[in-house]
């Protein structure tokens, strides 16, 4: 068991492993990779506090693949980024005579640069657990059950670990183009044939396992202002009326025309003229009716929220038998963390967790518009009627009622607790 512990100091955030005597044992390995910035690694320095050995692997900047993962599903594009990292990694491995297996493959310890998509891995020198089955599990649950081709891949991967009977070049093969089909179907085949039963683990697996995953979030993408629109149109096109009339007074000052000419520029004037006064309605009766629009439309949602309670009023009420029944706040929490900053109004619902939150679109899910705030700053969670968020390696901070938490490090939340999201403060209701 890896005695593991996170730690921010001013401008870097590490995740620290104590030794267990397995460090002292092989000086090698803790040399080559404290020593060398090898690609694919996570930079790891050593360091000596009472007595004990620690080596402190950086994390700035980066997310776990249980954190980016834990909200959205893998596609068959994030299994081949992911394989095609580790087959690189392990590559390095061997030019710095390095064992494999001491990568440690869980999710908590597989990092992820959320901008380049990079993975860095967790080489600890003579690890003693295979992580390769937990990682395999991780994937299962996380995989795209909308990808068929993706989840065949995993439950593929998983046999052929279960078997110990996994190859990464193999693997690799199976994410080739169509245009090298013929190499992909001969792996399938090969793989169809070492299968103990059609019955064993695919469907097995694939039935436990599918049925408990839950939907992805979806957000909905914020709107574009259509009355922006209308105005770059209108500006575009009485531009080009005014270079129009430009040329016409042009024309006509410096040449002498004909009659048949001059009912040219007459036209001309004409046209441009109409041109210019109908993009003007338009936009004028547009803007007018877009703003009336909603407006219309709110009124039609008051008079349908009123008419249920107009409906209940006419009928004669219910006698009232009985106790009253406790609700416990847990169910009569209303799930929102509402901003305290009366000029950004980013209140964060906690209805559908897990919910992750920064300031990089697609990476998160719930953008907060805030420099302070990183990229993926914090993620909340729930444990039966309990929820937790956690701080996930942010630069500034996340803390609950001003006490800052532990980098990666989860803590429950209740009504009235203030949370600070960099420089954004919330009051949880």
């Amino acid at each position: 068991m890896l005695d593991v512990k996170y730690y921010k100091d001013y401008r870097h955030n590490y995740l620290i492993i104590k030794d267990n005597n397995s460090m002292s044992e092989n000086v090698y390995q803790r040399k080559m990779v404290t020593e060398n910035r090898i690609k694919g690694l996570l930079v790891s320095q050593e360091r000596y506090i009472n007595g004990d050995i620690l080596l402190y692997y950086e994390i700035t900047s980066k997310q776990s693949l249980f954190s980016v993962y834990g909200g959205k599903r893998m596609g068959m594009d994030d299994l081949r980024r992911l394989l095609v990292q580790l087959k690189i990694v392990n590559d390095m491995l061997q030019k710095y005579l390095l064992d494999g297996k001491s990568l440690l493959l869980m999710p908590e310890y597989i990092f992820q640069n959320i901008e380049t998509g990079e993975y860095s891995f967790l080489y600890y020198p003579n690890a003693e657990e295979d992580s390769l089955p937990r990682l395999m599990d991780f994937l299962i649950s996380r995989v795209d059950n909308e990808d068929m081709e993706a989840v065949e891949t995993v439950y593929k991967l998983a046999d052929l670990v279960s078997r110990e009977q996994f190859v990464l070049d193999e693997a690799l093969k199976w994410f080739q183009e169509d245009g090298e089909g013929e190499t992909r179907e001969s792996n399938e085949e090969n793989w169809d044939q070492t299968r103990e039963s059609p019955n064993d683990f695919w469907q097995e697996e694939q039935r436990g396992k599918i049925e408990k995953e839950t939907l992805e979030m979806q957000r909905e993408a914020p709107k574009e202002d259509k009355s922006k629109k209308i105005i770059a149109r209108f500006v575009s096109v009485w531009g080009v009326c005014l270079v129009c009339v430009g040329a016409l007074v042009y024309v006509g000052y410096f040449y002498e025309l004909s009659y048949e000419e001059e009912i040219y520029m007459t036209g001309g004037w004409i046209a441009t003229a109409a041109f210019m006064v109908g993009s003007a309605g338009w936009a004028l009766y547009t803007l007018f009716f877009q703003r009336k629009q909603p407006q219309k439309q709110k009124a039609q949602e008051e008079i349908q929220s009123y008419a249920p309670a107009y409906e209940s009023s006419t009928q004669t009420p219910a006698p009232d038998i009985g106790n009253t029944v406790y609700i416990p706040w847990t169910e009569n929490c209303e799930n929102k963390l509402y901003c305290l900053d009366r000029k950004k109004k980013c209140h964060i619902g906690l209805g559908s967790l897990p919910l992750t939150v920064g300031k990089l679109a697609g990476a998160v899910d719930m953008v907060l518009d805030e420099s302070s705030v990183s990229r993926m700053h914090a993620k909340f969670s729930r444990e039966g009627n309990k929820i937790y968020i956690t701080d996930l390696n942010s630069t500034n901070g996340t803390f609950k009622n001003g006490m800052r938490l532990t980098p990666n490090a989860s803590e429950r939340i209740e009504p009235g607790d203030e949370i600070r999201l960099g420089k954004l403060k919330f009051i949880y209701r």
